[in-house]
């Protein structure tokens, strides 16, 4: 497949348009809470970290030492792997029968999805899979064809970078093993050239062993738990996760996946039939964890990021009624997502206080500035917030400020592994914003509370969001 012949350039249009859409839009949205997160790794490198692997943090290093620390310079990452990931997947369908306006469709389908709009913005460990899943599955089928050196080496590598992205990266092995015995190439799990791939994936996710040797395995310890969650089965939060998932998905277009993978089970192509086992094995995966804890929508991206383009793909050419569905699907998907785009970029609807989506992105340098200037004595001094997801964003958006930012909370986690230094006996000026309210009072320990100040965020704003307060020497949660 060569982009640069004409049957590709709708593709290429499209793409490069909606990257540049994307690159307009990114520097005018405050950061998330997570990509804020993981923000911070790139602040603060290590081997690897509490609750994720490290690739996320040394890319994000890579793209804001040339970029920035700023919304700008924190999404450009994202957003290039949007575009990439986007060639890919239109190289997998494209490969069915070289019909390239199929495979366009297809990728626009991909693109007028709700949340991958928002994670080719914002980068996740889960936007690196993204990257690498395709390459992954070609591999596969490049070894299948011919077992040479070369092809068991790029395996591993591409192994060991998914491993390094996320560990549910895992889920990766069992298909690749079942299709070589499906197939019955017995063979490879006896030829040597399998501790090629081993060994390339072993030495790349080795910063990953050696910090969980040197923290007693901590980051496995944390990730078991946090996925698989309750022992009995929580039916309302399964309910939940399905939900979040078809509103996520864009709800025109969620269903397609099945058939997608229907299709690609029942499709004689060795690559479609690669990415079924893969997608079956992902799809069987958070389903089960989901039924035990409200999975997050994105966990299952992979799957859909491959069946839903797949699926439009073989729906789309059944008959004249499944054309104006895609149509109307497509539509309705891209034309949401780029109202909230521009929404969320310029503020110009004035929503209700309490249901502001504008309120979790937007603010931060204002808060950060206006508590810093309580801070007279930054040795003595700290700034403190209850709750990780703003604190993540407080801690960027107090780079360029002497003070230090604590997470004020009693449980362990990767912010205290970043603590410099005990908050105990400074005095602290804690944030309290009003969707996460807290009794400073009642929940630190200080030998005096006393309110500075209060102040809102938006003009469009009623009522005031944030108060200040003074914890004079404090010692902890009660």
């Amino acid at each position: 497949m060569h982009l640069a012949s004409r049957e590709h350039r709708p593709l290429l249009y499209f793409i490069f348009f909606v990257a540049a859409f994307r690159l307009l839009v990114a520097p005018h949205l405050g950061l998330g809470a997570d990509e804020a997160h993981y923000l911070i790794y790139a602040l603060n490198l290590d081997w690897s970290y509490f609750d994720h692997p490290p690739l996320v943090g040394w890319v994000q290093y890579l793209f804001t030492s040339i970029f920035g620390i700023n919304e700008l310079g924190a999404r450009i990452s994202a957003i290039t792997i949007g575009f990439f990931t986007s060639i890919f997947v239109y190289k997998l369908i494209y490969q069915i029968d070289s019909n390239a306006k199929l495979a366009f469709i297809s990728i626009v389908a991909l693109n007028a999805m709700f949340i991958f709009n928002a994670l080719f913005l914002m980068l996740m460990p889960d936007t690196l899979l993204f990257f690498l899943i395709v390459p992954i599955i070609f591999a596969v089928n490049a070894i299948s064809k011919d077992d040479n050196c070369k092809n068991w080496f790029i395996l591993g590598v591409l192994l060991g970078l998914a491993g390094l992205s996320k560990y549910t990266a895992i889920l990766f092995i069992p298909p690749i093993i079942l299709y070589f015995l499906i197939k019955k190439q017995y063979k490879l799990f006896l030829s040597p050239k399998l501790f090629i791939a081993l060994f390339s994936a072993l030495f790349i996710i080795s910063p990953v062993i050696y910090w969980n040797i040197q923290n007693n395995w901590m980051s496995f310890s944390y990730q078991s738990n946090h996925v698989i969650g309750s022992s009995h089965i929580n039916w309302q939060g399964f309910a939940q996760s399905l939900i979040a998932q078809i509103i996520a998905y864009n709800p025109f277009l969620f269903f397609t996946a099945f058939y997608g993978l229907y299709s690609a089970f029942k499709s004689k192509n060795d690559i479609l039939f690669i990415s079924a086992l893969f997608g079956a094995t992902l799809l069987l995966f958070f389903t089960y964890t989901s039924l035990y804890k409200t999975a997050l929508p994105h966990w299952s991206a992979l799957f859909y990021l491959l069946f839903v383009p797949i699926g439009v793909y073989y729906l789309y050419q059944k008959s004249l009624s499944w054309r104006r569905y895609f149509k109307f699907a497509i539509t309705f998907g891209l034309l949401l997502s780029t109202l909230l785009y521009i929404e969320i970029a310029t503020k110009i609807i004035p929503l209700p206080d309490e249901n502001s989506i504008q309120l979790d992105v937007y603010g931060f340098e204002k808060i950060m500035k206006e508590a810093n200037a309580q801070i007279k004595d930054p040795k003595k001094e700290a700034i403190g917030i209850t709750l990780w997801t703003l604190a993540s964003r407080a801690i960027v958006y107090n780079e360029h400020y002497d003070s230090e930012v604590y997470l004020l909370d009693d449980r362990f986690d990767q912010f205290d592994i970043w603590e410099k230094q005990s908050p105990l006996s400074k005095d602290m000026i804690v944030i309290d914003i009003n969707f996460a309210h807290k009794d400073i009072q009642k929940y630190m320990k200080c030998d005096s509370v006393k309110k500075l100040s209060s102040f809102k965020l938006l003009e469009s704003n009623k009522t005031d969001n944030i108060t200040l307060y003074k914890c004079t020497n404090y010692q902890g949660i009660r």
